[in-house]
């Protein structure tokens, strides 16, 4: 998957990545996020149905890392506070932590029901 080049949005205020099957696409939204150049940023959501099933964990772990470094890079360098969004009813704060260990430590994520 291409990520999307969000570096000529000098403007953007606000980007959020839809559910689709997070587990496949962690890397196209940090290869996106990487393009962000806006000065104006200041949120980022992720809407997410489900998370890395175990079976496929290990090779996704590094992924998720690369994420998880550059969301608290996002924080340190924009005070962007990541939101990252579940469906009602399913208590995913465990999954986040595992998935985000370094924004979770830091509590600079919020996980919020949809």
């Amino acid at each position: 998957m291409v990520p999307h080049d969000l570096s000529k949005a000098t403007k953007l205020k606000h980007v959020w990545f839809p559910q689709t099957g997070l587990w496949s696409s962690v890397q196209w939204i940090t290869m996106t996020l990487q393009t962000v150049k806006s000065k104006n940023l200041r949120s980022i959501t992720i809407y997410a149905d489900h998370f890395v099933p175990v079976r496929v964990w290990e090779a996704a772990r590094q992924e998720w890392n690369d994420l998880d470094q550059l969301l608290v890079q996002f924080w340190s360098t924009h005070s962007i506070r990541p939101r990252v969004m579940h469906p009602a009813g399913r208590d995913l704060r465990d999954r986040v932590r595992s998935l985000l260990p370094e924004l979770t430590r830091r509590e600079l994520v919020d996980l919020v029901e949809r």
